[in-house]
């Protein structure tokens, strides 16, 4: 049975968001009153059968994001007028009312081969969040002095958006979070193996890429961007049209691999190859085929890409994590030492056993 909220009972979950969201009360609580109604006369009418009872919390916070969308930086004026307008309360009712339906009742949901309460989600998503929380406490967007920080925090986030992807059924996309992911392990374990100069060097690439993209403040700024860029790609036998992958991949002329035959300014023989990562070529190359919409992104087999992609992902977790524990041993972590070992010797052995399991999971079913 459907039980509306009284004035009383919705105040109380109006309370912290009055202030914040400047939200009118009588206005909202008039909306929720019809948009209710509107919900039960479906119900009555028989139009949708089976459907659960109405959950006021939810739909009270559709309210609450209607109304401050529509009052955000209007003026006093205008929001009175918002609030005494009986027309747009009913067209906020219809709105809300069909938003509910739609997005708490029909919504679509993909059929996911994970959810949240397995540990091969759940426990991964316990070490990120606790690796997260640490790098939160710590400087951050200051490239010249946090830029291992935050690629950390950078991949620890796609990391976490991977596996929510998985929970939701979205396999294929999560895939392709996983080739940016990829991207930022390899560029976190070339400037980690070769410390502050190449940091400067990558910092100043950076730099390039701000002024290719039109980004710096002046004309005469961006001008000697340009001169400095031509100088560096002169040194090196570069043409015009290798600008673009100059700037993003020519900070990798600092290091050793680049004087190998084979190197070249781009992921695969570049930056994937001084990482010491081309085993992964064919992985990277079936998510980028995922990215640029190919037959695989459309006819894709679930089960096998939602363990391809949790397989890759603990790989990349576990580079992630070493370059993670050396730098959380050197930065100023010392309270925080005690409780990352133990949760490292609580959820570590069992994380390595998971990836085990998966591992001979995926074989199996190729087999």
């Amino acid at each position: 049975m459907d039980r509306i909220l009284t004035k009383e009972q919705f105040l109380k979950v109006a309370e912290p968001y009055i202030k914040n969201l400047h939200i009118d009360v009588d206005f909202t609580y008039e909306v929720y009153e019809l948009s209710v109604q509107a919900i039960k006369s479906l119900k009555d009418s028989n139009i949708i059968k089976s459907i659960q009872p109405i959950n006021s919390l939810q739909l009270i916070y559709y309210i609450f994001g209607e109304f401050y969308y529509s009052i955000n930086n209007v003026s006093e004026e205008n929001y009175q007028k918002f609030i005494h307008n009986d027309k747009i309360k009913m067209q906020m009712a219809s709105v809300v009312s069909d938003k509910y339906m739609s997005l708490d009742f029909f919504n679509h949901k993909e059929k996911a081969l994970g959810n949240k309460f397995l540990p091969p989600i759940s426990s991964l998503d316990t070490y990120l969040n606790f690796m997260i929380t640490t790098l939160n406490k710590t400087p951050k967007n200051n490239p010249n002095q946090t830029l291992i920080s935050d690629l950390l925090s950078k991949s620890i986030s796609i990391s976490r958006c991977i596996l929510y992807l998985l929970t939701m059924g979205f396999e294929t996309e999560a895939m392709a979070s996983w080739r940016t992911l990829h991207e930022c392990e390899c560029t976190l374990i070339v400037l980690k193996k070769y410390g502050q100069p190449l940091v400067n060097t990558y910092l100043k690439h950076m730099k390039y890429a701000i002024a290719y993209r039109s980004g710096l403040k002046t004309k005469e700024e961006t001008d000697e961007v340009f001169v400095e860029i031509k100088e560096k790609m002169k040194m090196h036998d570069l043409r015009s049209k290798d600008m673009k992958k100059f700037i993003e991949y020519g900070w990798l002329y600092d290091t050793d691999e680049s004087k190998n035959p084979t190197f070249k300014l781009n992921f695969r023989d570049g930056l994937q190859f001084v990482a010491g990562l081309k085993s992964y070529n064919k992985i990277y190359e079936q998510s980028s085929e995922i990215v640029h919409s190919t037959p695989m992104l459309i006819y894709s087999n679930k089960a096998y890409y939602y363990l391809l992609t949790l397989i890759s992902l603990y790989e990349s977790f576990f580079r992630i994590e070493s370059i993670f524990t050396s730098y959380f041993f050197i930065e100023n972590f010392k309270q925080q030492i005690g409780q990352y070992n133990n949760m490292r010797k609580m959820y570590f052995s069992q994380l390595l056993s998971i990836y085990k399991k998966e591992i001979s999971h995926f074989k199996n079913d190729k087999n």
